[in-house]
């Protein structure tokens, strides 16, 4: 059962023994799950692309996509694709041509143009071609003989949080967080915890250290 975010707030006062306090709003904790949340969808990233396998934690975030190719009217030669306004993360990227059989996509960020381009064994090809990110636009580099018309893949959506400023019979319904709920047990924790950091209870201390004496191993 998904966590509302009278739920999780409870939750949250009960780990940080305030039960029955208003020293935490539900603002304020909602506040903290937003950032604890984009923290955690970063890191998961990370996983993802280190080890190329998709956690549960972050599932229901993945989507596919299938976008359309603009060519520049005053610049033929400059193509691009706009991303969805729910984009977050780009997992993976691959480019369809009308009238060449494209084998691999290469991905670069905005300011690496110059050192693939130069390069002859990464310069951007009709088979081989590179896609250039910026902020929220894909732009395709090739060798300009084929026809670039779809650009594919997977993104990360922006998870999406649960309305905490109106009434309180809501907040009963109102879903904190669209993760599934051993994902935001482990957020709860997060918060939990940066709460006692941000308070110097010494159960925060102990969390820290240990982390500090695993990462060591």
């Amino acid at each position: 059962m998904a966590y509302t975010v009278n739920h999780l707030y409870k939750k949250v006062l009960e780990g940080c023994d305030k039960m029955g306090s208003d020293f935490y709003p539900v603002d304020y904790v909602m506040n903290r799950l937003e950032t604890s949340t984009y923290d955690f969808i970063g890191e998961t990233v990370k996983f993802i692309e280190n080890t190329q396998e998709i956690r549960d934690d972050i599932r229901s975030l993945y989507k596919p996509y299938k976008l359309d190719i603009i060519n520049d009217p005053n610049d033929p030669s400059y193509k691009s694709v706009a991303l969805p306004e729910d984009y977050l993360h780009l997992m993976t990227v691959n480019v369809k041509d009308a009238n060449v059989t494209v084998r691999s996509t290469r991905i670069i960020r905005h300011g690496q143009e110059k050192i693939f381009q130069t390069d002859p064994d990464t310069k951007a090809t009709d088979v081989y071609p590179t896609v250039v990110m910026y902020d929220n636009i894909l732009r395709i580099l090739s060798s300009g003989q084929g026809a670039p018309e779809l650009v594919t893949g997977f993104y990360i959506k922006k998870p999406t949080f649960g309305k905490h400023d109106i009434n309180h019979d809501d907040l009963d319904v109102e879903i904190a967080v669209n993760l599934p709920d051993n994902a935001v047990d482990k957020l709860i924790k997060t918060i939990i915890n940066d709460i006692f950091v941000s308070v110097g209870d010494p159960r925060a201390q102990i969390q820290h250290q240990v982390k500090e004496t695993y990462r060591k191993r």
